[in-house]
């Protein structure tokens, strides 16, 4: 049998940044070994967010352009 440590959380989505936010503090509590890794971790993922957003929006840019 597998022990499971389990955080459940209730997101106010008009307030994203804050409760994200607070997840995230809640979370490195839990690992405070951690901490290091998971912010890593959080910081390719956003990253890869960012530059795939970017990306689609240099696309939509140039597409503008051709209407």
């Amino acid at each position: 049998m597998k022990t499971r440590h389990l955080l459940e959380f209730t997101i106010d989505t008009a307030n994203p940044i804050g409760e994200i936010s607070a997840v995230i503090s809640e979370v490195l509590r839990v690992h405070e070994d951690s901490h290091l890794d998971i912010l890593r971790g959080l910081d390719t993922v956003i990253g890869e967010a960012l530059a795939q957003l970017e990306h689609n929006e240099e696309g939509a840019d140039l597409n503008d352009g051709n209407d």
